[in-house]
């Protein structure tokens, strides 16, 4: 946010935040019927690839490359990491399902132990529900 909006002043709010973090980390407060509304602002390019991440079932990975083929850009990969990388809402976006050709664990803007941990994490929660 600071970086696209330099300008503006940012203030804390821990109590106004602790009840939007829960709701996206307590799968139990998930509900099809009351989505977690973002707003992503980026080229059409990047929009849609975010879009598709959303697409991707918890506890699932998909390579880049199956990303650029939904997205009908079957020689995109490489467009698609950079757009999986520019993505402003991690975790909200799921942008660690994404993974290198052969499910390799490639960058995360986050490093690649954090990535682990979430894909971990999901894969715990699967079926648990």
């Amino acid at each position: 946010m600071q970086r696209r909006w330099p300008s503006a002043s940012y203030l804390e709010d821990r109590d106004g935040t602790a009840a939007l973090a829960r709701r996206i980390f307590d799968t139990r407060l998930w509900r099809a019927d009351q989505p977690l509304r973002v707003v992503l602002i980026g080229t059409d390019f990047e929009v849609r690839v975010w879009e598709t991440l959303l697409k991707i079932p918890m506890g699932r990975a998909v390579c880049y490359s199956d990303i650029a083929n939904k997205i009908k850009s079957p020689k995109a990969s490489r467009a698609v990491g950079a757009a999986v990388g520019k993505n402003p809402v991690s975790f909200v976006v799921p942008c660690h399902r994404a993974l290198g050709k052969g499910g390799t664990l490639t960058g995360y803007h986050w490093g690649i132990t954090r990535k682990q941990a979430m894909l971990g994490w999901e894969a715990g929660q699967v079926g648990v529900h």
